[in-house]
């Protein structure tokens, strides 16, 4: 039988299965997103000299320090996620994983902060997709227009 730990923010019990299983699910959307980051990066160095010709160099500039930003979180992310992981293995080695109150503050205040992440990042992605659709479109309409 699975032990449950009371997790106040859900009102519910999650099992110490559980608890691993968020940490290995938040290491497995970094990884897709660091991913989806080096596609977009490509992305907009495939578009760059369109973007300098509608005048909207600044925006890619934003954007590829943004993206450089989220690299960096990734590896400040998968670090705590390990060192969460760490922690999670020593209290169940010593049956103390339902009575830490700090641990399961911990785990509350992490899901959080990557919960957030995931936010942003999908924000930063549809305004890059959003960029790029309206370079290929004013584009095509260059093209239109020249011909």
């Amino acid at each position: 039988m699975e032990t449950k730990i009371k997790k106040d923010w859900f009102g519910r019990e999650k099992s110490i299965a559980e608890l691993h299983y968020d940490s290995k699910l938040w290491i497995s959307e970094i990884e897709f997103i660091n991913d989806e980051l080096r596609f977009l990066d490509n992305l907009l160095s495939m578009y760059f000299i369109d973007c300098l010709d509608l005048g909207l160099k600044k925006n890619i500039e934003d954007f590829v320090k943004k993206i450089a930003t989220e690299k960096q979180l990734i590896s400040t992310f998968i670090n705590l996620i390990n060192k969460h992981e760490k922690i999670l293995v020593d209290l169940i080695e010593t049956n103390s994983v339902k009575s830490n109150k700090n641990f399961l503050e911990s785990h509350k205040k992490l899901e959080r902060e990557i919960n957030t992440y995931f936010k942003n990042y999908k924000k930063l992605k549809k305004d890059i997709f959003n960029t790029i659709e309206n370079i290929m479109k004013k584009k095509e309409q260059l093209k239109i227009s020249l011909k």
